[in-house]
C-alpha cells in the first residue's frame, strides 16, 4: 500500500486519501478467510499486518489533520469509518486464523489417535486387555505445541505414532514369546498354569521365576504327601498253630488293631474342585471304624 498523505491549510489542499482509502478497502474485502494450506495462513498473517499498519496510518493522519485545521469533520468521519472497518476486518481474520489452526491441529491429532487405535485392533486380545497409555490423546496433542504450521504439526504427530507402533509391536512379540514358554511346560504341571493368559503379560524374567517357584512348591508338597513306609508285622513262629476263630468277633482279631495303612490321593485341580472331592470322600468314609483321619493338604 502507498503511504497515506494529508496536508491541510484551512481546507484540504493536498491529499490522496480517496485513492489510499479505496486501496485499503479493496485489500480488506479481498482477504482470504478460507484457510487450509500453510500458504493461506502466511498470506492471511501478511494481510493482518498490512491492515494494522493502515489503522496506524489513519490514526496518525487524523492527528496530523487536527494539528493543521479543525474544519475537516467530513474527512475525520471518513477516516473513522475506514479505520473501524479495517479494525473489524482484522479482528475477524485473526479469529479465523486462530480457529482454523485449532481445527487443523485437532484433525491431525484425531488422525494420529485413529492410526494407533487401528494398529492395536490388529494385535492379540491379550495385548488389547492391558491398561496402557498408547491412546492417551493429551500426550499426542502435546507434540503439536510450539508448531506454527500444519506441516510441522503433522510431522511431529506422525513421528510419535511411528514410535508408539514400534512399542506396541515389541510388546506383542514379548507376549507371544511368553505364550510359547508356557506352552512348552511339561504336561504334568499343566494344572499349575491355568492362568496362562495373565502370566503371558508378565516380563520374561518374572514369568520364568513364577514358573520355577510354582513347580518347586508343587514338588515339595508332593513329597510331603508321600505315605511313610509301614512297619511289617512281626512274623509268628512257623510251628505256631494259627488259632481258629470261634465267633465273628474273634475273626476280626486276625488283623492286629495296631497295624495301620495310609491311602494318599493326589489331585491336580483348582482348590474348589479339590475341596469338593475331599468333602465327598469325607462324607462317605469318615464314619467307618477303620478310618482314622481324612485330611486335605
Amino acid at each position: 500500500m502507498n503511504e497515506l498523505v494529508i496536508k491541510l491549510k484551512g481546507e484540504v489542499t493536498d491529499t490522496n486519501f480517496d485513492e489510499w482509502k479505496n486501496e485499503l478497502i479493496a485489500r480488506v474485502k479481498n482477504v482470504n478467510t478460507e484457510l487450509v494450506k500453510d500458504d493461506d495462513f502466511a498470506i492471511a498473517e501478511d494481510d493482518v499486518k498490512a491492515i494494522k499498519a493502515g489503522e496506524k496510518a489513519l490514526k496518525a493522519a487524523k492527528v496530523s489533520a487536527l494539528e493543521q485545521a479543525d474544519e475537516i469533520q467530513k474527512l475525520f468521519a471518513a477516516i473513522d469509518e475506514v479505520s473501524s472497518e479495517a479494525r473489524d476486518a482484522r479482528l475477524a481474520l485473526e479469529r479465523q486464523i486462530k480457529k482454523r489452526k485449532s481445527e487443523i491441529k485437532d484433525e491431525i491429532v484425531d488422525e494420529g489417535v485413529a492410526a494407533i487405535e487401528k494398529y492395536l485392533q490388529e494385535q492379540s486380545s491379550a495385548l488389547q486387555s492391558i491398561n496402557h497409555s498408547w491412546l492417551n490423546r493429551s500426550s499426542i496433542e502435546e507434540t503439536t505445541k510450539g508448531k506454527r504450521t500444519s506441516t510441522s504439526m503433522q510431522k511431529a504427530v506422525t513421528t510419535l505414532v511411528v514410535k508408539i507402533k514400534a512399542e506396541i509391536a515389541d510388546r506383542e512379540e514379548a507376549i507371544k514369546a511368553n505364550e510359547k514358554t508356557i506352552s512348552n511346560i511339561d504336561d504334568s504341571y499343566s494344572a499349575l498354569f491355568q492362568d496362562g493368559d495373565s502370566l503371558a503379560l508378565l516380563d520374561a524374567d518374572e514369568l520364568n521365576s513364577t514358573i520355577e517357584e510354582r513347580i518347586e512348591y508343587f514338588e515339595e508338597e508332593k513329597k510331603k504327601q508321600q505315605p511313610e513306609p509301614v512297619a511289617k508285622a512281626a512274623e509268628e513262629p512257623v510251628d505256631a498253630p494259627e488259632p481258629e476263630p470261634d465267633t465273628p468277633e474273634e475273626a476280626e482279631d486276625i488283623h492286629p488293631a495296631d497295624e495301620s495303612h495310609v491311602i494318599s490321593i493326589e489331585i491336580f485341580s483348582q482348590v474348589d474342585a479339590a475341596q469338593e472331592l475331599f468333602d465327598e470322600i469325607d462324607d462317605r468314609y469318615s464314619n467307618r471304624e477303620i478310618v482314622g483321619e481324612i485330611k486335605l493338604s
